[in-house]
């Protein structure tokens, strides 16, 4: 993969890397989430206009002959005026010096308007007509044509890469030549960074594959009995010495207990081929009871990544076994943490100075309980469980992984994570030592809980998606809380998609959804359940008359709201509402069919906004 840094990187272009891969995988997310094309292509300019801290992020489609183009999504910061109604049937050939630049690099940054085009030039008038100073884009390719290209107008950071916009180029083009499917947009985002991805339907026990390789293909090839081409698969292809704990690792029928309270599982083994591999079973989706129902099982290549951990465990036994004071330096300066416990007694023979940092050490003098003095400063909730275990190393070769997190007043969000991987080795004398290297996950971890609330999270309005918002009523409905529930859609909004467009159709929700936040409490849930259609549940409202005073404050707050390109055209919206009483013990399908029979008496009565349920 074209990787952002390169080399041995700074603390700073790894940061610059952990975003790049974040705002990736945000786009990625983004493709996953979203049913609907458009929503999902305004979505992902939205990410590349803020990974640029750009003014403006677009796409721009070719038409069959090669001589127009037409703007045909847009992003815009606030306060940035759209251009997109003005971008259409332009002349092609204003960008004809743009076709060099693309066939010859992929993609290009024009840093300096006045410095690199004549101002004479159509093309210079055009960008500074919209207040262009430096643009980058890059190229829409299906098929070896090109179809278009997606750019993004006076970026202020990042600039030094175009590997996002590339890489998102590579696979949105697909949605909009066509709709696809969640795994051929994986493919085009992922490719070239696992070996093998293959998505698992646990409940119905298939698979389909995502992209592969022919050693992984020999085994596995078809749709149904997922989990015994997988272990098959382990089984042949694993080192013996590993393949014991590959076939507990693969075994999908033990996944449930496995992944409870967590969103991927990782793990290591030597492959036959020489191969260091790390696989993960990669969350999709849950039933209602928390089961899983489909997960991603995913391999990738870590060769260079255990030759350095095994590179820094040889430096180490060299430096114990002789004292070697060019092999303790050199661990000192290793960016991992490394620490040495002898187990017989429990005695701390050499811990680096990046393991003391991790733990929020300042000086090795603060350690006076060998290993518990690491332990004791675990917040995870199995710390037993992973204390244990690291003390029951006690045979040359058992080895240990695990991660966990701890209080860390070093560190800028006062807190560290950390992947711990400990193994038991002999030094001459005989002395059996316990290895252990560290690493700083905190910025993988941070990722993993921003991808967990954006599957959680509407794209478009920022509230809860469905999924989410009615897994929490369910809850509240099983905990016998009285309150609330509506159900409404905009009235005529296919009229508004028609008449104006996607993107002010996409900013009619997204308010809609900002009333919603001001109309309700922190401890009701507020939900967008496709399209235009919306839900609420208010803990508490237990009356006509205290539900009838919120319904009217949220209609209130809808007719305040102002889209410049609807003029004085106002949003409408038609309502249903059930009052749920703790012991009628209701489920959230229950609550939705009774509130869309009152919206839909609503909606034929054009005096009527709202009214209650009262059985029918």
């Amino acid at each position: 993969m074209d990787n952002y840094v390169k080399g041995n990187p700074t603390k700073e272009e790894m940061a610059r890397q952990l975003n790049l891969d974040a705002a990736l995988m945000e786009c990625v997310k983004t493709l996953y989430a979203s049913d609907d094309v458009n929503t999902a292509i305004n979505e992902l300019l939205k990410i590349i206009a803020d990974f640029h801290d750009a003014d403006r992020a677009y796409i721009f489609e070719f038409d069959d002959d090669m001589i127009l183009m037409d703007n045909t999504y847009e992003w815009c910061k606030q306060d940035v005026e759209p251009q997109i109604d003005v971008l259409q049937n332009l002349d092609i050939h204003i960008i004809d010096r743009w076709f060099a630049h693309f066939e010859e690099k992929g993609d290009f940054f024009i840093s300096s308007l006045s410095g690199e085009i004549k101002e004479d030039s159509e093309e210079y008038k055009i960008l500074a007509m919209q207040g262009i100073s430096s643009l980058m884009a890059a190229p829409l390719y299906l098929k070896g044509k090109m179809l278009g290209f997606l750019g993004v107008d006076n970026p202020n950071k990042n600039t030094e890469t175009l590997y996002l916009l590339r890489s998102v180029a590579a696979f949105v083009v697909n949605d909009i030549e066509r709709r696809v499917t969640l795994e051929q947009k994986m493919v085009e985002a992922l490719a070239g960074i696992y070996v093998s991805m293959h998505v698992v339907n646990i409940q119905e026990n298939t698979l389909r594959e995502f992209q592969s390789n022919a050693n992984v293909r020999k085994f596995v090839n078809k749709e149904e009995h997922a989990d015994r081409q997988i272990r098959h698969m382990a089984m042949e292809l694993t080192d013996p010495d590993y393949v014991e704990e590959a076939m507990e690792f693969t075994d999908i029928h033990t996944l449930n207990e496995r992944m409870k309270g967590v969103n991927i599982i990782s793990n290591e083994v030597l492959a036959k081929s020489g191969h260091w591999c790390r696989a993960h079973f990669i969350l999709v989706s849950r039933d209602d009871t928390g089961n899983l129902t489909q997960v991603i099982y995913a391999i990738r290549y870590i060769d260079e990544e255990k030759k350095r951990e095994l590179e820094y465990q040889r430096a180490l036994k060299q430096a114990l076994e002789n004292k070697d004071e060019i092999y303790t330096e050199m661990l000192q300066m290793q960016s991992s943490g490394i620490i040495a416990i002898g187990i017989e007694k429990n005695e701390l023979l050499m811990v680096n100075r990046a393991a003391l940092n991790l733990f929020g050490f300042t000086d090795k003098s603060e350690l006076d309980g060998g290993l518990f003095s690491f332990a004791d400063k675990i917040m995870t909730d199995d710390k037993k469980k992973i204390f244990r275990s690291l003390t029951e190393l006690k045979e040359v070769g058992e080895e240990y992984t695990c991660e966990y997190t701890v209080p860390n007043s070093l560190n800028e969000n006062g807190y560290t994570c950390i992947l711990s991987q400990s193994k038991v080795v002999v030094i001459a004398n005989g002395e059996k030592i316990n290895i252990t290297s560290l690493t700083d996950v905190t910025e993988k971890k941070k990722m993993e809980q921003r991808l967990i609330i954006l599957s959680q999270t509407d794209a478009l309005t920022k509230i809860n998606n469905r999924g989410s918002g009615e897994h929490q009523i369910e809850a509240i409905l099983k905990g016998n809380v009285s309150g609330m529930f509506c159900l409404f859609d905009v009235d005529k909004f296919k009229s508004v998609n028609d008449t104006y467009g996607h993107t002010v159709g996409d900013k009619v929700l997204i308010e809609i959804a900002n009333c919603l936040k001001r109309s309700f409490g922190n401890g009701d849930v507020i939900m967008r359940l496709g399209g235009d259609e919306f839900a609420v549940f208010a803990v508490g409202v237990c009356s006509e008359e205290e539900g009838r005073k919120r319904i009217e404050h949220f209609f209130a707050e809808i007719e305040k709201i102002s889209i410049e390109e609807m003029g004085n055209k106002g949003v409408c919206a038609s309502l249903g509402a059930v009052l749920h009483k703790k012991e009628n013990n209701e489920t959230f399908d229950q609550l939705y069919q009774k509130a869309d029979a009152v919206m839909y008496i609503c909606k034929k009565d054009k005096e009527r906004k709202f009214d209650f349920y009262k059985g029918f």
